[in-house]
């Protein structure tokens, strides 16, 4: 192309890495800043599924009727810090007033235009990159054991709207499909059209590695400062021609910086476990609903991942938390034994729950990739695209993904 240009990625997750991909693929020369190993971060941390189907989102009303439990109870699947309550209470009023059915159906259509390309962009993006063995087809189960837990019926008529394939299961045809699972399960929901992968760290370093091959350039340094100037950005004294941020929760100084204003970004702390080498005893995704955990089977082991807690990026993991995902990790299938591994990342969250995916309104050359709540590894592959086309102005900002909205 006639047009190229040097330019700076922040952040080395899933999707700065897909972006720094398709920017490449665009013939431009791409650099990637992150203080941290390239995939070391909360892209290797989730439930490792491909979730297409994956709305509603957490903006329910449902919400509501919850808000004592979550508040007040630490045995819940959203947990809130009471030390960090009155930092975040802006953002949860902001989040509250998307709490109803109207906001809940305008986020589930928004993603779902970004979802209905997820999985044919990441098959692409793994065949692409030498990794299509690292990704299946078995579709992802809900479940539940508590009656009351069950898929409401806006829920299921929100999927239903929006085109995703959901078959109700007995549990008699559950435990056909998964037959170490507890058989106290009373029902669930199956996405047969779901996928999801094998080894996140596998996938993060081939795409770290095909990023070096044609040519990309990885800096491990953190970005106190961007000075934008004359058309061009200085950044850790080298020079460039155009910006992309995707730096996930750790996003808002350099959005501020840029747009003289902080937005209403937040973190969703995520944990999981690992039960290594009891991958047989699952075949496909499991979500317990009324836990919020999914257990997925990976190469090595089963990961049990989920929950929500809201207590920023700076507090020490919470081993009750960890317990909690214990605990309902061995009552879904009860054959699982002590757990080898845990982790703690910071899922980046906004009070409408829709990612910015987004050129500035200030700056032509400075765009976002950020805020992509729980579907960040699902999203990765589609939001690279996005952003490519931004910057080769083939593509014009969607309002629903547009910074504009906060600033």
């Amino acid at each position: 192309m006639s047009n190229v240009k040097n330019i700076a990625l922040i952040g080395a997750g899933i999707v700065g890495l897909s972006t720094s991909y398709y920017l490449q693929s665009s013939g431009h020369k791409v650099t990637i800043f992150d203080q941290n190993d390239p995939g070391s971060g909360t892209s290797r941390g989730h439930a490792n599924v491909i979730a297409d189907y994956g709305v509603p989102a957490l903006n329910q009303p449902d919400i509501w009727r919850n808000l004592l439990r979550y508040i007040f109870y630490s045995d819940s699947p959203l947990n809130i810090s009471w030390s960090y309550l009155p930092k975040m209470l802006p953002w949860i009023v902001k989040f509250l007033k998307n709490c109803n059915s109207k906001s809940m159906n305008n986020t589930a259509e928004q993603m779902t235009s970004l979802l209905k390309d997820a999985l044919p962009s990441y098959e692409t993006l793994l065949t692409e990159i030498g990794a299509t063995d690292l990704v299946t087809h078995k579709g992802v189960l809900y479940v539940w054991m508590n009656e009351k837990e069950k898929p409401t019926p806006d829920q299921i008529e929100v999927r239903k709207k929006n085109n995703v394939e959901q078959v109700s299961l007995s549990p008699a045809e559950i435990l056909d499909l998964e037959p170490n699972l507890n058989k106290s399960i009373k029902g669930g929901w199956y996405f047969p059209r779901a996928h999801h992968t094998l080894n996140p760290d596998k996938i993060l370093n081939k795409l770290f590695l095909k990023f070096l091959e044609k040519g990309g350039q990885f800096l491990k340094e953190r970005v106190f400062s961007v000075n934008p100037s004359h058309g061009k950005f200085k950044i850790n004294n080298r020079d460039f021609d155009c910006l992309v941020i995707c730096s996930g929760a750790f996003s808002n100084d350099l959005v501020n910086q840029l747009e003289n204003k902080r937005i209403p970004l937040e973190t969703e702390r995520g944990y999981h476990l690992e039960f290594l080498g009891m991958q047989d005893y699952l075949t496909r995704p499991t979500c317990l609903i009324e836990s919020g955990i999914y257990l997925t089977p990976l190469e090595y082991g089963i990961r049990a991942a989920g929950t929500v807690e809201l207590a920023g990026t700076k507090k020490k993991i919470n081993e009750s938390r960890l317990k909690y995902i214990n605990y309902y990790a061995k009552q879904l299938i009860p054959k699982l034994q002590d757990y080898q591994n845990s982790w703690l990342g910071y899922r980046p969250t906004l009070p409408d729950c829709l990612p910015i995916i987004s050129k500035s309104p200030k700056l032509e050359n400075l765009f976002y990739g950020f805020g992509h709540n729980h579907l960040g590894w699902t999203l990765g592959p589609i939001t690279g695209k996005v952003i490519s086309g931004l910057v080769n102005g083939e593509t014009s900002n969607n309002p629903a993904f547009s910074i504009n909205k906060f600033l």
